[in-house]
């Protein structure tokens, strides 16, 4: 008998486990699960806080129809793969700097261009933002027209940090310093001799004397742990800020419903000041960190040397007017809005 009962249940189970898995599929029809890839490792607090509270509020307010799989760390694809792969489907979503891919965005490249107020990483988060948009309604954003531009998003400022105080020109002839793509022509032009190398071999750099500092944000200080090895933060935020933008595979977002569209935007657009505030607060707190923990000087230029700095770093400012004049794109035009946001979200947000 008991032989005979155990047969017939595992048959009853047999019939009832296909029933079991069809309705499983057909409750993940339901959903739609979209593949985010950035290069930002999970712990990084720009995935760990912020794509993790816009993945959040989007899971909300859609009440769960939409889920997203983070695919951070380089995982799917690497920094410099990410916007192609969201272009041709790799991935349905991800998060870049175009910056990375030298050449394909030359109107960003405004952005970036040092000389900027630039106080922090919300005003200019905010002033890449509204300037794509801005620039998208002349038709001067062409680059981007391959997929669905979610947000833009910004570092602000990064700072001359060393290891011997920089105060005057006089200081920094031929220090060496690691410096990458677009802050290496300014630099040069100051006297600065920069040194290429990722982020993730600063510290052995700094410690071993390769170089005697870097051009980054202070959040640095405390995420790379950079305060162990360097003793000056002088503040130079006309100097650098690099751009980021989360973008969407246009198949995949054409495909949603327009209700979730007009989600995705609300949120993404709600979380440009939020993103730009993060940044902002751990560059503080980075800064914050150098100084109390590890008892690092904060320089700042007198307004008659950093007038010199402005001086020396004009001519990189030209040659990108002319270089970009000569491909047929409006420079001056572009540049001109660009100054304009950075002058108004200046006045707004720069005390932040």
């Amino acid at each position: 008998m008991r032989s005979n009962f155990s047969i017939y249940f595992l048959i009853v189970l047999l019939t009832l486990l296909p029933l079991s898995m069809l309705t499983g599929c057909g409750e993940a029809d339901d959903t739609i699960e979209l593949q985010f890839a950035t290069f930002w490792p999970g712990t990084d607090f720009q995935v760990a806080e912020g794509h993790q509270a816009w993945m959040d509020e989007i899971e909300e307010r859609t009440d769960g129809r939409v889920r997203f799989v983070m695919q951070a760390g380089e995982v799917l694809l690497g920094a410099s793969e990410i916007y192609e792969g969201v272009s041709t489907g790799v991935a349905d979503l991800g998060t870049t700097c175009p910056s990375y891919t030298a050449g394909m965005f030359p109107v960003t490249e405004a952005f970036e261009i040092p000389g900027l107020n630039n106080p922090n990483a919300l005003a200019a988060s905010l002033t890449i933002h509204e300037g794509y948009k801005v620039l998208k309604e002349k038709g001067l954003m062409e680059e981007y027209d391959d997929v669905k531009v979610l947000m833009f998003w910004a570092t602000g400022p990064g700072d001359v940090m060393s290891t011997r105080p920089v105060e005057t020109l006089e200081d920094i002839q031929g220090m060496e310093v690691r410096a990458v793509g677009g802050t290496v022509p300014p630099m040069e032009e100051l006297g600065f001799t920069p040194v290429s190398m990722p982020m993730s071999d600063s510290y052995i750099a700094l410690d071993s004397g390769i170089v005697e500092g870097i051009l980054a944000p202070t959040d640095t200080l405390k995420g790379f742990r950079l305060a162990e090895v360097l003793d000056y933060i002088t503040k130079t935020p006309f100097l650098y800020n690099i751009v980021f933008m989360k973008v969407m595979n246009l198949d995949t977002w054409n495909s949603l419903p327009p209700d979730i569209q007009d989600i995705i935007e609300e949120v993404s657009e709600e979380y440009v000041m939020e993103y730009g505030k993060l940044r902002a607060d751990h560059t503080r707190a980075g800064q914050e960190f150098g100084v109390e923990e590890h008892g690092l000087e904060v320089i700042e230029l007198s307004p008659s040397e950093e007038e010199r700095w402005m001086e020396e770093i004009e001519p990189v400012v030209e040659n990108w007017i002319q270089s970009k004049e000569a491909e047929g794109i409006p420079a001056e035009e572009i540049l001109e809005t660009v100054r304009e946001l950075d002058e108004r979200f200046t006045r707004e947000h720069g005390d932040y």
